[in-house]
């Protein structure tokens, strides 16, 4: 049991596929990224109030959806809150992609998303009830 530092209400978990990451959301729209020694240490006991790796402030609304990509390269964060809201993260150097999703992606009210199994797609859905499919041009298979 660990306290997610500044979170008032926790909104969103997920734990990266290799095990070494966690990213928890809060209703105030931070995401902290833990790593996954820091929250459960290597013995099963972490610190009870941990510090994050890294606090991303990118999100002004709810985090309701985190995912990690299959390879632990990137992490996807959205609120259903407000329009476009979705953000993707380079976690090796936890830089925000500036240059996507832009103005003009169509994305809507985000209410899910996730990474196909090889991280070549990255389906989102939205409130209007469509699924959209983008291709990961940095990932050779899909």
């Amino acid at each position: 049991r660990a306290k997610d530092e500044g979170c008032l209400s926790a909104t969103s978990l997920a734990a990266s596929p290799d095990g070494s990451l966690v990213a928890t959301g809060s209703d105030s729209g931070v995401v902290n990224i833990y790593k996954h020694t820091a929250l459960f240490g290597h013995g099963g006991r972490g610190v009870a109030t941990p510090a994050p790796e890294r606090s991303l402030l990118n999100l002004t609304t709810a985090v309701d959806n985190l995912a990690f990509s299959p390879d632990t390269q990137m992490l996807a964060m959205s609120s259903r809150m407000k329009k476009d809201s979705l953000r993707l993260v380079h976690l090796p150097s936890y830089t925000v992609f500036s240059n996507w999703p832009s103005s003009g992606t169509p994305l809507h009210m985000v209410t899910s998303m996730d990474f196909s199994p090889g991280g070549g797609y990255m389906a989102i859905g939205n409130a209007k009830g469509k699924v959209l499919l983008y291709r990961m041009h940095h990932y050779g298979r899909a």
